[in-house]
């Protein structure tokens, strides 16, 4: 699991003018338009790169070498709407420590043009802001602004307790699965009640 604040950019399939604008800009503002390279020269530690690439009709974001330059400049991870490649080398011992999350893996190489950095991106059904907090493992990645990151520790915080009182409840083999998940009124009502004792002392 990964946990920082997301540094986003979006990409776009190549035409000849965009190409120019694009290099144009970058050549002016002294940056890489190939987002990969500009977060491994520009990202911050704690960042999570967030990349649109299309989903599963997109194009390739990086491989193992750039990847390296973010995990070196301290970035923890990178969230692709799209697909990467190196699935061996990201998944080795290099880079422990730094997941990418991806739609897919493809052996080719990246094609479209970094048009936007740290503009509001498309993750599936998710709009992601830049500095949007990012909480990702194998089973879902979770996007919220962080504004609201006290409420949703706190939902978070009781959820964690309620699953512990359900398992708590299971192990002791004396209800029906039926009654603990979810709990049944009866049960809502003896957890809410043991909710609101104070602490032991």
């Amino acid at each position: 699991r990964i946990v920082g604040r997301a540094l986003t950019m979006r990409a776009l399939p190549p035409r000849p003018d965009l190409r120019r604008a694009v290099d144009t800009l970058a050549a002016e503002g002294n940056w890489d338009s190939r987002g990969y390279v500009r977060a491994g020269e520009e990202g911050r530690v704690g960042d999570i790169v967030v990349a649109e690439r299309g989903g599963f009709d997109g194009d390739i974001f990086f491989g193992d070498m750039t990847a390296l330059g973010m995990k070196l400049r301290g970035i923890k991870g990178v969230i692709i709407e799209g697909a990467t490649r190196d699935q061996n080398e990201l998944n080795g011992e290099e880079f422990d420590g730094f997941p990418v999350y991806a739609r897919y893996f493809d052996p080719r190489g990246p094609e479209w043009l970094g048009v936007s950095w740290n503009v509001p991106v498309r993750v599936g059904t998710a709009t992601v802001l830049p500095g949007d907090i990012v909480v990702a493992e194998a089973e879902a990645v979770l996007f919220f602004p962080p504004e609201i990151l006290p409420q949703v520790l706190q939902a978070a915080r009781d959820r964690q307790a309620l699953e512990t009182y359900e398992r708590e409840l299971m192990n002791s083999k004396q209800y029906r699965v039926r009654d603990v998940y979810p709990l049944s009124p009866t049960l809502r009502e003896e957890y809410e009640r043991k909710r609101r004792q104070p602490p032991p002392q």
